[in-house]
């Protein structure tokens, strides 16, 4: 049975169409890449495979069943995320808010410690745990949100740029965790990205979002000259370098924009992700 599956899904937030007739399935033990320019949709692709945003049409079913929020078998790591560079939070307490998260604190201190200390162990960030978030390096603080996300060891795992703001060699240590991740825990896991030259080891299947459109594949099924330029409306070009890397002509002005935070509309602040993902653990 596949992870999740969509049939001709789309979505509507007010009067605006973000994307429609949206089909794809991802399957366990695959990495999915998700594209697309500022304010396709990406985001709000993560927020429906969440429960935290109905669809307007179509079908979306995860683990055979319509999403819901507080499904722990879901795993989700937003743009802006508490372990940020402000926070005074330790990593490990932090990763035990993920813990704690669905019952908020209530009866969640059976088996904590280990779970937290193995969530730790699995990304790397034991050696760094005990330190503040805003004393680590972005590389560090998103192996911590890797953990607190995981810490229930979720089927599904839902990244949103997990390698922005990260440099050259950062950005290679997370793809390989993230593979890691991937192959050790057999999760399906969706990665919505800017650029897909750093993932292209690893991505099994690609979906791209663009004017309201979703074309989903494999990399040589959807990261061509004639599937890009029909989405964009306009002709694109793809350059592949000798080492492999595929660049792009005719979207430059896409990818010079690499943190789209303040431009992606479809987007909603982490802690409200947070808060909204536990909110019917409380119940």
């Amino acid at each position: 049975m596949s992870i999740l599956k969509l049939e001709h899904a789309g979505v509507i937030r007010g009067d605006r169409s973000i994307w429609t007739d949206a089909s794809f399935s991802i399957e366990p033990g695959t990495v999915t890449a998700v594209l697309g320019p500022n304010g396709s949709g990406k985001s709000t692709l993560l927020q429906a495979i969440s429960g935290l945003l109905p669809l307007s049409s179509g079908e979306l079913l995860v683990f055979g069943e319509k999403s819901h929020r507080g499904n722990t078998a879901v795993g989700h790591v937003a743009q802006t995320r508490v372990a940020d560079a402000t926070s005074t939070l330790t990593g490990r307490d932090y990763v035990g808010l993920g813990m704690d998260g669905v019952k908020f604190g209530w009866g969640r201190t059976k088996g904590k410690k280990e779970a937290v200390n193995q969530a730790l162990k699995q990304v790397g960030a034991l050696a760094f745990a005990d330190r503040p978030m805003h004393s680590l390096s972005g590389g560090q603080r998103q192996r911590i949100a890797l953990a607190h996300a995981t810490v229930f060891k979720p089927k599904l795992l839902l990244l949103d740029e997990p390698l922005a703001a990260l440099d050259i060699a950062a950005q290679a240590e997370i793809v390989d965790l993230i593979n890691l991740l991937r192959v050790e825990q057999d999760m399906a896991i969706v990665v919505v990205a800017h650029d897909l030259n750093p993932l292209s080891p690893i991505v099994d299947q690609v979906v791209w979002i663009a004017r309201r459109q979703v074309k989903s594949g494999t990399i040589d099924e959807v990261v061509n000259e004639k599937v890009l330029s029909d989405l964009y409306g306009h002709p694109i070009e793809i350059l592949v370098t000798p080492s492999g890397r595929r660049v792009i002509v005719g979207l430059e002005e896409e990818f010079a924009h690499p943190h789209p935070h303040g431009h992606d509309h479809s987007g909603e602040d982490g802690h409200q992700h947070f808060a909204e993902l536990y909110e019917e653990g409380r119940q």
